[in-house]
């Protein structure tokens, strides 16, 4: 791939067969489709794919079922989220060496640690990879947040790709690209918040959405990177409301992945312990992608 990182990268559920295995085929036929709107890449063993509930093996069967699938047509990102910086390296080599052009990493996401402790563990870890790095700064479920200050001091490692930015701070997307400049990509991490991001000089959008609905997500993001405000408002009054419904429930990667069920896209339920979503929360979900769709067809 030759086109610039950034834009909006759609993050795959893990869709599961009645046994229980990683339904690898789904995975890749939804790839197909996810693509055909335009997105710019694919950020695969996010929070979303339920990586944290994959085995070794299984994470290397997906990455390259995603590598394969992709097949140059965009590009993958590979999310490396471990405890340890040798083993974040650990599956960055493994990522890089099956074909992802990048990976994402985390804070160490248990024990609260300071940032200075964070930025210290991942410098090495940036320093030492084989491919650009994306970092995701998510302190709801990290315990850590990570401010511009602190991300700045990774930039000497020359592998800081892009921030992820899920902290929910008003004017955070702002304040990153004021202080790291334009060279590093700043994504909109909390769907929730996508068209403020964009406002505010956003780079692109990682999406769990986009897995949802790929072509309201793309066009939500074209409007803005052309400056078709008007637009961009009128298209996010119907999917901002959708994109809250999502992303304000506890069991939203099993929301996503039974709404997919219900367009025809099988996913099987979540691994314990994410919850299930309650068949209200769905029905609500539905609802309002209908709505959606009969004001905005794709």
């Amino acid at each position: 791939m030759t086109n610039p990182m950034r834009g909006v990268f759609a993050v795959p559920t893990t869709p599961y067969t009645e046994d229980g295995d990683q339904n690898l085929d789904a995975v890749a036929g939804r790839i197909d489709q996810v693509l055909a709107s335009g997105v710019t890449g694919i950020l695969g063993l996010g929070a979303t794919g339920e990586a944290l509930a994959l085995s070794a093996a299984e994470r290397e069967a997906q990455i390259k079922t995603i590598v394969s699938a992709v097949d140059g047509r965009a590009h993958v990102v590979i999310g490396c989220m471990a405890y340890t910086p040798s083993e974040m390296s650990a599956q960055i080599t493994a990522a890089a060496g099956w074909g992802a052009d990048a990976v994402m990493v985390t804070p160490p996401f248990y024990g609260g640690l300071d940032p200075e402790a964070v930025i210290a563990a991942l410098h090495p870890v940036l320093s030492a990879s084989e491919v650009p790095v994306m970092v995701y700064n998510n302190p709801h479920s990290t315990g850590t947040d990570l401010l511009p200050v602190h991300l700045a001091s990774l930039t000497d490692t020359g592998r800081l790709w892009s921030v992820k930015e899920t902290s929910g701070a008003a004017t955070r997307i702002r304040e990153l690209r004021e202080r790291l400049g334009e060279d590093i990509e700043i994504f909109v991490g909390a769907d929730g918040i996508a068209l403020e991001g964009f406002a505010q000089g956003a780079s692109g959008w990682v999406a769990a959405s986009a897995w949802l609905l790929p072509e309201q997500c793309q066009t939500l993001w074209e409007l803005a990177a052309r400056g078709d405000w008007a637009g961009a408002v009128d298209l996010w009054r119907s999917l901002g409301r959708v994109l809250g419904l999502i992303e304000d429930n506890s069991a939203f990667i099993s929301l996503i992945k039974q709404a997919l069920g219900r367009f025809g896209y099988e996913q099987g339920p979540v691994r314990p312990p994410l919850p299930t979503a309650d068949p209200e929360a769905l029905a609500t979900l539905l609802d309002a992608i209908a709505e959606l769709e009969r004001k905005h067809t794709p």
